[in-house]
């Protein structure tokens, strides 16, 4: 196992200041989406408050559809993930992905800003439960697949301008692996997000009333 463990170690290697960077386009991406909650109109905030009153209730009834929503979960991070692994395979993939991860971390800071405001002090704890280890789990793996993609596309972008000779079928195997675990994880997360964390939710939120 462990052999396995250190292969796979030696195949997905970060850069550490590309790491940093993408880091803080999280950052910003979370900051943004909380500062954007606060600014929006009244009826656009009515419209998120009142989406997460229901699925609050929904959760605190235990009404949740969790085959449905299991489903529209792998969907949507499932081809997230891939989009941005296809995008740096691609000379246009560079600024696309840096825009697509900040985006994804717009709309957790936005989320996590709503139901905060919404639930005041009982907010802090529901946002905590929403978002670990799940979101951070699924935010780690997304920074890794840009990370992978951009040092990918920058260096199609290098070969294409004649500057070096790109190694492609080596660099594509260890980008492969990338998304494979990368695919493994997300599952996982999906599954712990769909089947645990409402039930996590239900019982806090039982707790809090």
């Amino acid at each position: 196992m462990k052999k396995y463990l250190d292969k796979l170690k030696r195949n997905i290697h970060i850069n550490k200041n590309l790491f940093v960077f993408l880091l803080v386009i999280v950052i910003i991406g979370i900051i943004s989406g909380s500062i954007f909650s606060i600014i929006i109109s009244g009826e656009d905030k009515d419209l998120v408050l009142n989406y997460l009153n229901n699925f609050f209730t929904n959760i605190g009834v235990n009404k949740l559809n969790y085959n449905s929503s299991l489903i529209n979960c792998l969907v949507f991070t499932l081809i997230f993930a891939i989009l941005l692994w296809l995008l740096g395979i691609s000379v246009i993939g560079f600024f696309i992905i840096l825009f697509l991860l900040f985006l994804k971390t717009f709309i957790l800071g936005f989320s996590v800003s709503c139901i905060i405001m919404n639930f005041n002090i009982k907010g802090v704890v529901y946002a905590f439960i929403y978002i670990f280890p799940h979101q951070i789990i699924n935010i780690l793996v997304f920074m890794l697949i840009s990370a992978y993609g951009l040092i990918m596309s920058f260096k199609i972008m290098r070969c294409f301008n004649g500057r070096r000779v790109l190694d492609f079928k080596n660099l594509f195997k260890k980008y492969i692996i990338v998304l494979v675990v990368s695919l493994f994880v997300l599952t996982i997360t999906c599954l712990y997000e769909i089947y645990i964390m409402p039930k996590v939710l239900h019982i806090i939120v039982d707790v809090l009333k």
